[in-house]
């Protein structure tokens, strides 16, 4: 039997707990599921908050540790929380100056780029989620970090990791390749956003290395017009996986950013094979 499966919320309360040994600031508030025991609560105690479900009284009781200095992480909104409740939520937290770890989202990508001071991230694999989380320990504003179920493989590139500013993440992860240039779809790049994105481009790219991989992490309107800037000296052809359709979605918000260029997306179906064919069948239109 293989070893089991890394969920990416374990890695991030693994992390933030690490953190917290480290920072006396850091306060972890979550709603478990039933039996589950977080490693924060474990290791600091009083400064572990079970979700209550007078929801009003939680959200003024981070307000309040967030005046009183302390980082604030709010994690497992959706486990026990419906479905029409989580965006409203979600925004109240981010609102009082928390960061929120969410397994998904179901918040108009509007309303996040309209919510003050909000760092909006969706890492993929361990060395994306721990960096992440450590960057929004340090940072004074509140961070929207949305995880997958599981972890993809950690996108190869010669990005150090060293964990500071915005994480350390670049604005742009480029994935490494081997030898000069990208073959004879150097023009095209894939832009893969968030764990289903990344594993779509990292599956489409086993099977055609021809198009470049670039992988975004941060996505508010700062780190996507920095990234933006670098993707147009580069490229001028794209396919976005992952990041939302629709007029805040990052293909859309790409762009406007970056006129001249021919910025496509993919919808991701769930269907892995199904969905690199519809990849590469994009990248070779884009080449003709």
């Amino acid at each position: 039997m293989g070893a089991p499966a890394i969920l990416a919320e374990d890695v991030y309360r693994e992390e933030l707990a690490r953190i917290g040994a480290e920072d006396g600031r850091v306060v972890c508030v979550e709603a478990l599921p039933r039996g589950a025991r977080h490693p924060f609560e474990t290791a600091h105690p009083d400064r572990f908050f079970q979700l209550g479900s007078v929801e009003s009284a939680m959200v003024s009781m981070v307000e309040g540790l967030v005046t009183a200095g302390f980082r604030v992480f709010v994690c497992g909104l959706g486990t026990d929380i419906g479905v029409a409740r989580l965006p409203r939520l979600t925004l109240a937290y981010l609102r009082a100056g928390a960061s929120v770890v969410v397994p998904d989202t179901h918040v108009d990508p509007a309303e996040l780029l309209r919510t003050p001071r909000v760092r909006i991230a969706a890492p993929c694999g361990v060395r994306e989620i721990r960096a992440v989380v450590r960057g929004a320990a340090r940072s004074v504003r509140p961070h929207h970090i949305r995880i997958g179920t599981g972890v993809s493989a950690d996108v190869a590139s010669d990005w150090a990791g060293a964990g500071d500013g915005a994480g350390g993440i670049p604005s742009v992860v480029w994935e490494a390749v081997e030898g000069p240039g990208h073959g004879e779809d150097a023009g095209v790049c894939l832009i893969s956003v968030g764990e289903d994105g990344t594993r779509l481009a990292l599956a489409a790219r086993e099977r055609s290395t021809g198009p470049a991989h670039a992988h975004l992490v941060y996505l508010d309107d700062s780190h996507l017009a920095a990234a933006a800037g670098e993707l147009a000296r580069r490229h001028d052809r794209f396919v976005v996986l992952g990041g939302h359709p629709g007029p805040d979605g990052v293909r859309t918000r790409l762009g406007r950013l970056m006129l001249g260029c021919d910025v496509r997306e993919v919808p991701l179906s769930g269907e892995l094979t199904a969905d690199a064919d519809r990849v590469l069948s994009t990248v070779a239109g884009l080449r003709k």
